[in-house]
């Protein structure tokens, strides 16, 4: 399995080995922006925005499969769980809609719930509307 490593600033460690899951998950939280220097296994340093797909495949849904009888996530079907030893072909499943967290939306908002988030871009945009009238 490729293993990703993320370079912070100068004064801190590196992150990594992360697994191609665990990078996406830092790219839709967005502490991996197009600018941020990763490198596969070890090659070297490069541009986010230089590894084709990865943005695209951050927004992606996820599908998450669990065991209807213990509820423990499993692989994808056919599958024998884990934990509780049944045959599984057809699971619960969980999808979940990702999106990708902007710095300047980090900045702003800081911890502020989603109620917040929502409030403030509908103002945003509004203000955009009315400076293109």
């Amino acid at each position: 399995m490729t293993k990703w490593f993320v370079q912070q600033d100068e004064s801190q460690e590196d992150i990594g080995p992360l697994k191609p899951s665990e990078l996406l998950e830092m790219v839709r939280s967005g502490k991996v922006t197009s600018d941020s220097m990763l490198r596969k296994d070890d090659s070297n340093w490069f541009v986010a925005g230089d590894v084709g797909g990865l943005f695209e495949a951050a927004m992606r849904p996820t599908i998450r499969y669990y065991c209807p009888q213990c509820e423990v996530e499993v692989t994808e079907p056919p599958v024998t769980c884990h934990e509780c030893g049944r045959e599984i072909h057809r699971a619960l499943t969980k999808i979940t809609e990702n999106t990708i967290v902007s710095q300047a939306d980090q900045n702003v908002l800081g911890g502020a719930g989603s109620s917040v988030k929502n409030w403030l871009k509908k103002k945003k945009l509004a203000k955009d509307r009315d400076k293109g009238s």
